[in-house]
């Protein structure tokens, strides 16, 4: 009897069923929470760590910007962080449990430059500037 010797010279065969990369397996929904429950911690101290970083936020709404006006008495409106301390001038402002502010001044005649500024318990601030222009006598047209 003759032997017969069989040489496979090309690539090996490979499997008759293609394998599938994107097969959902325990070992990747584990990972998967793994890796979220990560993200969501780092957002978490992102936050936290921002909040000691950052001053507090300030709005002025009223007035918008710099402006002229013919009345003596003026209203400032506006917002901030709730746990602020808020100074306009050397005087401090009553805020609200949402951070609203709202502030009646007496103005000068002329140019009478307002400052706001709220303070964080960190001792960042923000700090916004207004200049309001008291005209007592009205142009006449």
């Amino acid at each position: 009897m003759q032997k017969i010797k069989l040489e496979l010279k090309d690539k090996p065969l490979g499997p008759l069923m293609k394998k599938r990369s994107l097969m959902i397996t325990p070992k990747k929904i584990v990972l998967f929470l793994f890796i979220s429950f990560l993200l969501l911690v780092a957002l978490f101290f992102w936050k936290e760590i921002s909040f000691l970083i950052k001053p507090p936020a300030l709005e002025v709404f009223q007035p918008p910007a710099d402006i002229t006006v013919n009345q003596e008495k003026f209203e400032i409106i506006g917002k901030t962080t709730p746990f602020a301390y808020l100074t306009m001038g050397d005087e401090e402002i009553y805020i609200d449990n949402e951070g609203n502010f709202k502030k009646e001044i007496n103005l000068q005649d002329g140019l009478n430059t307002i400052k706001i500024e709220a303070k964080n318990r960190f001792g960042k601030t923000n700090t916004i500037i207004r200049r309001i222009i008291f005209n007592s006598m009205p142009l006449s047209e």
